[in-house]
């Protein structure tokens, strides 16, 4: 346990460090969000001569933001069918917000984000992983993920689309009429 306080102080003081200079920043606003995540991919173990599994599912994903501009903790449950069998999955996930893209004049158009996730399945799965993705008007995600499951001894290969299903909280303007 001992050897995990330093690293865990200096990713501390980098989070506090990042926050602190992005202060000015739209996306990750405070608040929390829900997402309809439609996965799509494939499960292999990359050694078998047996043929890569289809997977897909869907699932809920409400995410919290707990340093805006930079960080959202949140949780994924939902379905996927792999190996001809339907299975339930549950798990913690974290988004941080990598950079973004937007114009001058208009603002932010999107963000990258990276993700770490860990789900358990109701078919023995058991896996944690990461992925890359992007977060577009505020409205919709796209990305690609990877999770190793250490108990099936596979790897779960994913892309995934998601819209947001909660409404997002407007700013009343003060000097409007």
């Amino acid at each position: 346990m001992e050897t995990l306080r330093k690293p865990f102080l200096l990713l501390l003081v980098f989070v506090a460090g990042i926050a602190n200079a992005q202060q000015q920043d739209t996306e990750f606003t405070k608040g929390w969000l829900l997402n309809l995540k439609l996965t799509n991919g494939a499960v292999t173990n990359f050694s078998s001569t047996a043929p890569d599994a289809y997977t897909g599912g869907l699932s809920l994903n409400p995410q919290v933001t707990v340093v805006p501009g930079l960080l959202r903790l949140g949780a994924n449950l939902g379905a996927a069918y792999a190996h001809k069998k339907m299975s339930g999955l549950l798990g913690p996930m974290v988004a941080l917000k990598l950079t973004e893209f937007g114009t001058k004049n208009f603002g932010t158009l999107a963000n990258m984000h990276l993700i770490a996730e860990a789900n358990w399945g109701t078919n023995r799965q058991q896996m944690i992983g990461g992925g890359l993705g992007f977060e577009i008007l505020s409205l919709a995600h796209i990305g690609i993920t990877a999770q190793r499951d250490y108990k099936l001894n596979n790897w779960w290969l994913q892309s995934f689309i998601a819209i947001r299903l909660n409404k997002q909280k407007q700013d009343t303007d003060k000097y409007a009429r």
